[in-house]
């Protein structure tokens, strides 16, 4: 399952979703995580109503099903629930890493309900990327 995190450090959930200056993702399972990616936004990062600025991390955020923030807007809020991507609040301004390990942990145990959810949404959508790659180059190897 692969996850965001909103932070300005790099080591801490403190950023607001729409002011982040970093924008980290993992790849998570019940046999730990591994950072995959920084992406760094550019820009003013202040609150200016800027719906371009928002359009732009919510399209940083396509196959993950969570993001960590320190606080997030309604907009932004109701824009990621519409594409199943969990905004977690939880633990904000506590370091990334107690966050991921607590969510292995979690992933070991019984998960809560929406987290099995989301780790299979995951899982689905893993499985078509890999049928559809399949299919693409079954047809390149056919043309061949």
């Amino acid at each position: 399952m692969r996850v965001a995190v909103a932070t300005q450090d790099l080591t801490r959930i403190d950023a607001h979703f729409g002011w982040a200056k970093h924008m980290m993702f993992f790849d998570i399972s019940a046999e730990g995580y591994h950072l995959v990616r920084t992406h760094r936004f550019r820009g003013p990062l202040q609150a200016d109503g800027d719906p371009a600025k928002l359009a732009a991390k919510i399209r940083t955020l396509r196959g993950c099903s969570l993001v960590f923030v320190q606080d997030i807007g309604l907009e932004a809020s109701a824009r990621l629930n519409s594409l199943h991507i969990q905004a977690v609040r939880s633990y904000a301004n506590r370091p990334i890493s107690e966050a991921l390990e607590d969510l292995v942990s979690r992933l070991r145990q019984r998960p809560p309900r929406w987290l099995r959810r989301e780790e299979q949404r995951s899982r689905q959508s893993q499985t078509r990327l890999s049928l559809r790659a399949f299919s693409v180059l079954s047809g390149s190897l056919q043309m061949l």
